[in-house]
């Protein structure tokens, strides 16, 4: 349904429930998890900030498997880490309705762009809070004369503000806001995420998230190609939400799911996405 649209967003938070947020694992403590996002079927459209979906002259399928990594340095320190693979292509389906010119059909596979981070939690209290940076390097690949990225050309610098609180054993939430710096003529922005999860029944939790990532427009990068596929464009923004759950055994392996849909948008794909993981803490 129109009303609710669905795209693929590459996250920076997994599907874990306390991967995010102000908590921290605890010295030599931490969590790992793999997770795959794919799309029901390759998108046809991109949601733009005029109101209007954007035809495009062909399909598009954009699939993950990240792996994410935070490890406890100290009590308060944590080191966070995510490694994207990507695999990028464009159907033989051409569209005559698309106000762009055809491109090449093809496709790409590489790395997306790799994250480094370091969270520091500095209260401790009935709140807790944690501050961040992060970097994003520009270690994906390109075929601009297909429209096809699977990364920004671009690398990123982050800080972000986190605080949030436990409400008894089953419940929890979180807020985050953080600000981005990109290079090579992209447009900064800025991110607020808000989380709330609650036990529903023994090691299973659901939660519910808003993500808004907004740009500033302030960068020029000639990304014309990329505009016809929705693929790390400049500009890009959503306000999001989302539905995550995760079932922890007891061996400390777990199993994660999420989906994403939004409100708005600009230049992200208009298609229904999976996400499922596995994870293991220590």
């Amino acid at each position: 349904m129109k009303s609710i649209l669905f795209y693929l967003i590459l996250l920076l938070f997994p599907s874990w429930l306390f991967a995010g947020g102000p908590w921290t694992p605890g010295k030599k403590h931490g969590f790992l998890q793999i997770q795959a996002t794919f799309p029901a079927v390759p998108y046809k459209q991109l949601y733009v900030s005029s109101g209007n979906n954007l035809e495009l002259n062909r399909g598009v399928t954009d699939i993950s498997i990240q792996a994410f990594l935070e490890y406890g340095i100290s009590e308060k320190f944590s080191l966070v880490t995510a490694l994207p693979f990507k695999t990028v292509s464009t159907n033989n389906d051409i569209n005559l309705d698309s106000e762009f010119p055809l491109l090449p059909q093809g496709s790409l596979s590489g790395l997306g762009n790799y994250e480094l981070a370091l969270k520091y939690k500095f209260l401790d209290k009935s709140f807790i809070s944690a501050f961040s940076v992060k970097a994003e390097f520009n270690t994906g690949s390109r075929d601009l004369e297909k429209g096809l990225a699977t990364g920004y050309d671009a690398t990123g610098y982050s800080a972000y503000w986190h605080i949030g609180r436990s409400f008894g054993p089953k419940f929890y939430s979180f807020f985050e806001s953080g600000y981005t710096l990109r290079t090579n003529d992209f447009s900064d922005d800025y991110r607020m995420l808000l989380e709330t999860g609650y036990q529903a029944a023994n090691n299973l939790w659901l939660a519910l998230v808003f993500d808004l990532r907004q740009s500033l427009r302030n960068g020029n990068y000639d990304d014309t190609n990329l505009q016809q596929t929705g693929l790390y464009t400049n500009n890009q923004e959503f306000f999001a939400f989302g539905i995550k759950t995760s079932y922890e055994l007891k061996n400390k392996f777990g199993f994660s799911a999420s989906t994403f849909g939004a409100f708005s948008g600009n230049y992200v794909a208009y298609s229904a996405t999976f996400n499922v993981g596995i994870f293991m803490k220590w």
